[in-house]
């Protein structure tokens, strides 16, 4: 594993090591403005982001693309995010054509006004989807950051209105004011030269630097009540549940580890409670699943359920879903349970680990929080140490279930 920092403050992560077909995966993340700079311009940054590709000073839309077809590159290119997969041959060649991308855009005013007729095409598409509705009315009520702050959530018609309205100069100056790399993250997994690597990132990038400077906008914890809705979406065949309820943690809390147990025991997993009881048992659902997230830096954690189902289930999935959330912090789970989902878990992510497009991910994301895999070794022995009873305790002190928002989505008649 090779680390440095460039000149302008990119940081740099690189694992060379030889792969089937010669492959080299790498991950590019940018981190650009602060909470004053970027307030109102949500719409106009990600129209940026998205113009990236567009079009450069050199080449169309078209000949960009077909000039990473020529590399057979498969290359994502976004204001915040980059991913790139290609063969060791065509690798330096590759991060040529992403970084003209990045950094000679030219915004061109046909190619903005597509963008913006398939945006509104796309939420316009939503303004009657269950999943869509329900994940919207969820969020808002999870999330009540101040009106244009860039954390908010805006509902399908705050979106709508500003994406009609949004002016390719606004989307310019948003990428002159705040796009550049003096804080980003590089990773590369594969087979690649990484001296020659790193003298490559440092010509492309090395005096890339915004006009403004970078703070990171910090993620709040909200205490918010729990509450239930319905949303009808007449003529659509199937519903949906979301539940959710905010907790305050960070992932170096002692009981993360419980949590994330807890999450897949309850619905990570095809044999997990939830599915088992909705879908395998009942028959009621399509789909049912649990998750717990927290961010390393903020104690902005979230528990959530989401479920897919036939509109008349409505009823019997929400009643089933608290019921087993009910059961699991009264009783917990058996050794046999907790044993089973302890060797799923870790498995998983040992097979995440072995796959590059994944590694190279977390690669780039412990730049930005100042981890190494240390952190994964010492996560993983804390869940293979876990006891049943302390599964139970955690879950009981921090899933309180009287602030659980229920939203549910469909085709309801009664």
């Amino acid at each position: 594993m090779i680390r440095r920092t460039l000149a302008n403050g990119m940081r740099v992560a690189l694992l060379p090591k030889k792969t089937r077909g010669g492959n080299v995966v790498a991950n590019l993340n940018l981190y650009w403005g602060d909470e004053r700079s970027k307030a109102n311009r949500s719409t106009a940054c990600s129209l940026a982001g998205a113009m990236l590709v567009r079009g450069t000073a050199k080449r169309s839309r078209a000949e960009l693309r077909d000039a990473f077809n020529a590399l057979k590159a498969s290359v994502s290119v976004g204001g915040e995010s980059t991913g790139i997969e290609v063969q060791r041959a065509q690798f330096a060649d590759t991060l040529r054509l992403v970084a003209e991308a990045l950094r000679q855009p030219a915004f061109p005013t046909s190619e903005f006004e597509e963008l913006k007729r398939a945006a509104l095409t796309g939420i316009e598409g939503q303004r009657s989807d269950p999943g869509a509705l329900a994940g919207e009315r969820l969020a808002n009520h999870l999330m009540p950051y101040p009106r244009g702050h860039w954390l908010a959530p805006r509902n399908l018609a705050e979106q709508y209105e500003a994406m009609r309205t949004a002016e390719l100069e606004d989307a310019r100056r948003c990428y002159t004011d705040l796009f550049g790399a003096t804080d980003a993250e590089f990773s590369a997994v594969g087979d690649f030269d990484p001296e020659a690597t790193m003298r490559l990132l440092e010509e492309l990038f090395g005096d890339w630097r915004p006009r403004q400077p970078y703070a990171r906008i910090p993620a709040r914890h909200f205490e918010v009540a729990g509450e239930s809705s319905t949303l009808r979406t007449p003529d659509k065949a199937n519903a949906v549940l979301r539940a959710a309820v905010n907790i305050r943690m960070r992932d170096d809390h002692a009981d993360f580890p419980a949590m994330v147990l807890g999450a897949y025991l309850l619905g990570g997993s095809s044999t997990a409670r939830l599915p088992q009881r909705i879908r395998e048992k009942e028959g009621l659902s399509y789909s049912t699943y649990a998750g717990f997230s927290a961010p390393a830096l903020d104690e902005a954690a979230r528990f959530s359920v989401s479920s897919i189902f036939a509109p008349q289930n409505r009823a019997r999935v929400e009643a089933a879903v608290r019921e087993e959330l009910e059961r699991a912090l009264r009783e917990g789970f058996t050794p046999a349970e907790v044993q089973a989902a302890k060797t799923g878990l870790l498995q998983a992510r040992k097979l995440s680990r072995s796959q590059d497009p994944a590694l190279a991910a977390r690669l780039a994301g412990y730049l930005n929080v100042g981890r190494t895999f240390a952190w994964d070794m010492a996560f993983e022995q804390r869940i293979a140490a876990l006891t049943p009873e302390e599964l139970r305790e955690a879950l009981r002190r921090h899933l309180d279930l009287s602030r659980l928002t229920v939203v549910s989505a469909g085709d309801f008649r009664e």
